[in-house]
């Protein structure tokens, strides 16, 4: 049995609890506890199992699964919807990562988790109450498009979401990362270490301080405008620099315990590495990595690396179409996002074992091979509600593994090195 599939049992096993089922209703003990068509184990099922179609598909397929000669209305299925903890999906995602940090295997860096932060812009359907909750990412005078500002944390080389969060469209990205790097350790074990890599709109001198005296390890990408003094007296490509904390950057915080903190340090020193880039440009990047571990051409390949947010971003809205949504409501918007990130975790987890085999199997080739991601996706919506339904051991292991088979059928190489033009500004 994979990893992946233990993995996997144990999270529906988690559905069955008592005390899981009890955190579903949301502090009211009197939802879920009558027998209707659509019981709560159902109801968590069906939110799975969402492949992207009309809501009442969706119902009719699982139903005629499930529960054949039976049907369930658009109108009574959203009304049980309305009663689910939004943070159910957001606990079974975490459970599932506990269970995989528990168990050696996973990737690193140097011994260190890479950790990438970034925040998303969801769009959601345009409703009064959607615009009062969260806001319009529209610029002023323009049609209002409501929208979500989703916050994660994200381990690039394992492809697992670690934390999430649903915002306002608008929303501090470097205190929300901020947030999220504290809850990580209870996901990844305390002993774990980790380093946290972000984008150019995360440098902040006053998180730097926080992160540097809870000893966490980060690597920031700067833009021009950020430390103009210190990036202009640079002499070598990799130096450690002082940043003097002068009444300019102390008078945000003036009156408050950070700010009475900025004063006593008076200067902070940080690591400066500049990255070349194509067509003779570079960039440069703030860090308190250390330089006996990590060296200039390590620091590019972290940096790097951050691009697998991206990707999974991308996942979330492409592949797995996390705006398609089934209601309009705010409680069923964050099921559906939650719901959205439980089966991207569980989907790369699955790939993850499978690429494992298949590298065992497939050395002779010219090329090295990696499973078609996209179809291995498909393939799990498609067959994962046979799975969640079966109760007998042996026919949930043979349902496994076929999914195991089909997905490393579906191979494409791997070109290292290969770029495509990047056109910049509008097409049209």
């Amino acid at each position: 049995m994979n990893n992946s599939q233990k993995r996997a049992c144990c999270d529906i096993s988690l559905i069955h609890q008592v005390e899981f089922q009890d955190f579903c209703r949301n502090g009211n003990p009197s939802s879920f506890i009558r027998n209707r068509k659509m019981p709560l184990t159902d109801l968590l099922f069906t939110m799975l199992n969402r492949k992207g179609i009309t809501l009442s598909l969706e119902l009719r397929n699982y139903m005629k699964t499930a529960h054949p000669g039976m049907e369930i209305s658009k109108t009574g299925y959203l009304k049980q919807r309305m009663k689910l903890n939004p943070l159910a999906f957001y606990e079974l995602y975490r459970h599932h990562n506990r269970n995989f940090y528990a168990e050696p295997g996973f990737s690193t860096f140097q011994g260190y988790l890479v950790l990438a932060a970034d925040g998303s812009g969801i769009n959601i359907p345009t409703t009064g109450e959607t615009l009062k909750e969260f806001g319009t990412s529209s610029r002023k005078g323009t049609k209002p498009q409501a929208s979500i500002g989703l916050g994660c944390l994200y381990d690039v080389m394992n492809r697992m979401i670690l934390e999430s969060d649903c915002c306002r469209c608008k929303f501090d990205e470097m205190s929300l990362a901020e947030e999220q790097i504290d809850r990580v350790c209870e996901t990844i074990g305390g002993s774990q270490p980790f380093l946290v890599v972000m984008d150019r709109g995360y440098p902040s001198t006053a998180a730097f301080i926080r992160m540097m005296e809870k000893g966490i390890l980060f690597l920031v990408h700067l833009k021009s405008c950020d430390y103009k003094k210190e990036q202009a007296a640079l002499s070598e490509p990799d130096e450690w620099v002082g940043i003097h904390l002068d009444k300019s950057r102390v008078r945000h915080y003036k009156g408050t315990d950070l700010g009475r903190r900025m004063e006593d340090l008076g200067e902070i020193t940080l690591r400066m590495v500049k990255v070349p880039l194509p067509e003779g440009r570079e960039e440069i990047l703030i860090t308190n990595l250390p330089s006996e571990i990590f060296d200039r051409v390590q620091i590019a390949e972290l940096y790097h690396m951050r691009w697998g947010i991206e990707t999974a971003y991308e996942t979330l809205k492409d592949r797995l179409q996390i705006e398609n949504f089934t209601g309009t409501k705010p409680v069923l918007l964050l099921q559906d996002i939650y719901s959205t990130i439980y089966i991207s975790n569980l989907a790369e987890d699955i790939i993850r074992d499978a690429e494992a085999e298949l590298n065992e199997k497939e050395s002779h080739r010219k090329h090295k091979m990696k499973v078609n991601r996209t179809l291995s996706i498909g393939i799990l919506k498609n067959d994962l509600i046979y799975i969640l339904l079966e109760t007998d051991r042996q026919k949930q292991d043979r349902l496994f593994q076929q999914i195991y088979e089909d997905i490393r059928k579906n191979l494409v190489p791997v070109r290292p090195d290969r770029h495509y033009h990047r056109t910049k500004g509008q097409l049209a």
